[in-house]
């Protein structure tokens, strides 16, 4: 095994900057040479686990793997009977899986305000942020806020603010930001993240929130530090899911080959989620269970002019008070 993990770095110098053979199935199964098969050999029993976009891909397969481990998943979905559904396929893998299905829209602000009315009683260990939309047209959502911005970034913050009680209650409370690949391709641009119908590009509206969504995990790392809640962001790599078929369809047929399993993408989520190594190092962005770095393209970092725009506007847009992390 240690000649395995010496090849695996060798093979990990050569081929990661090409980011093709890091973010595809071969570069997990390289990475992968280096995990510790104890990290994920745990009982979750008694811990309470709530997972956004549930019923589908990443989601699903952490939904899967942190019930199988005996946690109990809140499904929180935008479709009750597609989360249903899924909740059934997975008790049909697992019979003793205890899921509790949750509707929720992240771009309508009365279903992210009203939550606490469709959740079970007690505290929750654990809150992961994975739903996220790709639209090909413009939208503007009940926030009034373009929908990638208001689906990707603005609901989950103040979902976040919603649970924070229960958050607070948790056990080696954590959050966990499933971000993106693609976010390397965007700088931080806080006016543009709303934006406009004229020249819209889905793509590119979704690597800016992906971008904004990984500088937003460090602020709320430090402001949360006192309540001892950390604050992971993560991204899955290139990942075979619905939503990338139908989203980027070009992009699915070119790499289709070479995508990784929804189990592969979800690895490192359900790291963060089921094992402790990383409960001391906040903040960081992990990619196949170690932290990387946020800049991969020359140019891309941010001032810190813009991460304070971000901070304050975000808090705008969610309907936040300005205090509503501190404490």
């Amino acid at each position: 095994m240690g000649f395995l993990r010496l090849l695996a770095a060798a093979g990990d110098s050569l081929l990661d900057p090409s980011i093709v053979f890091s973010f595809d199935a071969t570069g997990y199964l390289r990475h992968s040479v280096g995990f510790d098969a104890a990290d994920l050999d745990v009982d979750l029993s008694g811990r309470v686990i709530a997972v956004t976009g549930a019923n589908s891909g990443i989601g699903y397969a952490t939904t899967s793997a942190l019930a199988a481990r005996g946690a109990r998943v809140l499904m929180f979905c935008r479709d009750a009977q597609r989360a249903a559904a899924a909740a059934e396929s997975i008790r049909g893998d697992c019979a003793t899986a205890d899921l509790h299905v949750v509707p929720l829209d992240l771009s309508d602000p009365s279903s992210v305000q009203s939550v606490q009315q469709r959740l079970p009683s007690g505290p929750i260990d654990v809150l992961v942020h994975n739903a996220g939309v790709l639209p090909r047209e413009h939208k503007v959502t009940a926030w009034d806020l373009e929908l990638t911005l208001a689906t990707n970034l603005i609901g989950p913050v103040a979902l976040t603010a919603q649970l924070l009680p229960q958050l607070r209650q948790g056990s080696r409370a954590r959050i966990i930001w499933v971000s993106s690949g693609g976010m390397y391709s965007q700088s931080l641009q806080v006016d543009a993240l709303n934006a406009s119908e004229q020249g819209f590009d889905g793509v590119a509206a979704y690597a800016r929130t992906k971008r904004a969504m990984v500088v937003l995990s460090e602020q709320l790392a430090q402001q949360l530090a006192p309540s001892h809640i950390a604050v992971h962001a993560m991204h899955p790599g290139w990942a075979e899911t619905p939503g990338v078929k139908s989203s980027i369809p070009g992009f699915w047929r070119v790499t289709r080959r070479i995508l990784r399993s929804p189990e592969q993408g979800a690895d490192t989520v359900v790291w963060l989620a089921a094992c402790d190594k990383a409960q001391q190092q906040a903040g960081l962005f992990w990619f196949d269970r170690k932290p990387r770095s946020l800049y991969l393209v020359p140019g891309k970092k941010e001032t810190l002019a813009e991460r304070e725009l971000l901070w304050r506007q975000v808090h705008t847009w969610a309907q936040l008070e300005p205090t509503a992390f501190s404490g």
